[in-house]
């Protein structure tokens, strides 16, 4: 046995309590024995594994079970060999239309969603900043780095190119032009493509929260990430807490320190997600689910209990200057406790994107332990209204899949950042989440939902 076996076997035979499950599962699974597809399978399975970044592990699981849901297919080594290959055929060309994502460089990360932004924004603003500013410092400098000026000309804007020179538009130059980005008085500039042509930066984005990481990394590093979603994607509903695998364009190494935990994706990310827990082995994959993962203290530094919020608080805030001077801002982190009070209709707000806003409460026996039924027996936690209506925080799916809304007094595990309130002269915790997950086991139906039907009780 060579010395790396040796450290192999040494690391999953100690007696650790901080020690990650799924490491032994990958040390596990590197011991079975493998068997291989015929060749021209294999072939179509590599060539898909090194275009896309993806583990020729997790290529192989996707393609047994592309056969199994469509050709009911549970063991390949019955079928014929061209059958094999002709499924591997539509299994890798399905896969170049959409479930990499698209484009270069993707990389496949697993673990799940926590959650998503209340804000959405114009991803292409900053770029668009940036060439004003080009343009006011040196006109000649920015055309040649592909700007276009706006001219008007015969009652029709003309765009004046360094590289195509006048190209023609028929937009009407009593109005703004479609792709003018405005630099002051009458005055237009745009993006000119390299084949001549005007075109916008604009796309809407908004960030979903991700904890996990690359398929190779997930056993020993979990990590909070940033997957920005695209266009028609920020108003997509996400599966709050289910494990999935998603493929992306991790942040580059000279990234700096604001976007190195951003991940990003094209328009139509979402019908890509491959919502399953068979990354991990079969007998991890309870470790996956909500109850443990999110509140794990093994897998991440997440997880605070609800009476520790102040001091988390403390230990994470981040100060920043601002138009109003310094501001602050909590951690993210994900807690649990039980639903105290619950408002689920909505209420007009003009801090919210979307104009409204639901509320609830968390509190727990330890918090009413030190603080009686008083204030800071409770944690007011404010959910926006993209967050409501694209991950359904105030439901639970049942173990026949059926989704129902939750009542008081039912345990929820959430995602958010904290904030401090004042409260009859004192400063307690508050929360404005991002995702909620609610576990059916631990779920109280509202009178609304659910099985009424005396019946389930005989």
């Amino acid at each position: 046995m060579n010395e790396e076996m040796k450290d192999m076997m040494n690391e999953m035979e100690r007696d650790d309590s901080k020690y990650n499950p799924f490491a032994q599962s990958k040390a596990q699974q590197m011991s079975q024995q493998q068997t291989s597809f015929p060749s021209e399978v294999q072939r179509r399975l590599d060539k898909h594994s090194e275009r896309t970044g993806e583990s020729k592990e997790e290529v192989k699981k996707f393609y047994l079970n592309y056969i199994k849901e469509n050709y009911d297919c549970d063991d390949w080594q019955q079928e014929d060999e061209d059958l094999l290959v002709d499924w591997a055929e539509q299994c890798f060309t399905i896969l170049r239309k959409g479930t990499t994502g698209g484009g270069q460089n993707t990389t496949s990360f697993v673990g799940c969603f926590v959650g998503v932004d209340a804000k959405s924004d114009n991803r292409g603003t900053g770029l668009q900043n940036w060439l004003v500013g080009l343009y006011r410092r040196d006109p000649n400098e920015a055309m040649s780095k592909g700007a276009g000026h706006y001219l008007a000309q015969d009652g029709k804007w003309v765009i004046e190119t360094m590289e195509h020179g006048v190209v023609a538009t028929n937009e009407d130059a009593t109005e703004a032009p479609s792709m003018g980005i405005h630099v002051g008085g009458n005055d237009y500039i745009c993006f000119v493509s390299r084949g001549g042509n005007p075109y916008s930066t604009d796309v809407m984005g908004r960030y979903a929260w991700f904890l996990g990481n690359e398929h190779g990394e997930f056993e020993s590093d979990i990590k909070l990430w940033r997957v920005d979603l695209k266009g028609e994607d920020t108003e997509r509903s996400l599966r709050i807490g289910e494990p999935c695998i998603i493929t992306v364009r991790p942040p580059k190494e000279d990234a700096n320190e604001y976007r190195k935990d951003i991940l990003e994706t094209n328009e139509g990310f979402v019908d890509t997600i491959n919502y399953t827990d068979e990354f991990v082995a079969e007998d991890l994959r309870k470790e996956l689910h909500p109850s443990k993962f999110w509140s794990s203290t093994v897998f991440h530094e997440l997880y605070v209990p609800l009476e520790e919020l102040t001091e988390a608080y403390e230990n994470g805030l981040r100060t920043f200057q601002s138009a109003d001077g310094v501001g602050k801002v909590g951690p993210l982190v994900i807690t649990r406790g039980t639903v105290n009070r619950l408002n689920t209709e909505p209420r007009e707000t003009e801090y919210d994107q979307g104009g409204k806003q639901y509320s609830m409460s968390l509190t727990c026996m330890d918090l009413q332990s030190m603080y009686g039924q008083g204030t800071g027996s409770e944690v007011l936690c404010n959910v926006g209204s993209a967050v409501h209506d694209l991950t359904h925080p105030f439901t639970f799916v049942d173990k026949e899949g059926e989704r129902y809304e939750y009542a008081e007094n039912t345990t929820v595990f959430v995602f958010g950042r904290i904030g401090m309130m004042r409260r009859d002269n004192d400063e307690t915790p508050k929360m404005t989440i991002f995702g909620v997950y609610a576990d059916w086991r631990r779920a109280r139906p509202r009178a609304s939902g659910g099985n009424s039907n005396p019946s389930q009780f005989e």
